[in-house]
């Protein structure tokens, strides 16, 4: 999305965090096996204004088809964005 709007990404951070009962996985109980919760943070580094790095948030959640596929299947998903 940044290319595609001619945004000025200098640098770009993730990460993620997850609750898992993992007994779901192992037969232990009639638990979900996927994630119940998930935390991603990005942090961007960019020249641009707020505007442009609300806009380019905007895109990323509306288009982006990993996220699309999280938030389909985690009950509880949460995006934060920084600045650096």
């Amino acid at each position: 999305m940044a290319e595609k709007i001619k945004f000025d990404l200098q640098g770009l951070e993730a990460s993620a965090e997850g609750v898992l009962d993992i007994r779901g996985r192992k037969g232990e109980a009639n638990v979900p096996v996927h994630f119940s919760s998930v935390r991603l943070h990005v942090k961007i580094k960019t020249t641009e204004s707020d505007e442009r790095v609300t806009r380019l948030i905007e895109l990323a959640e509306r288009y982006c088809p990993v996220q699309s596929l999280i938030r389909a299947a985690v009950p509880d998903f949460e995006v934060t964005w920084e600045r650096l």
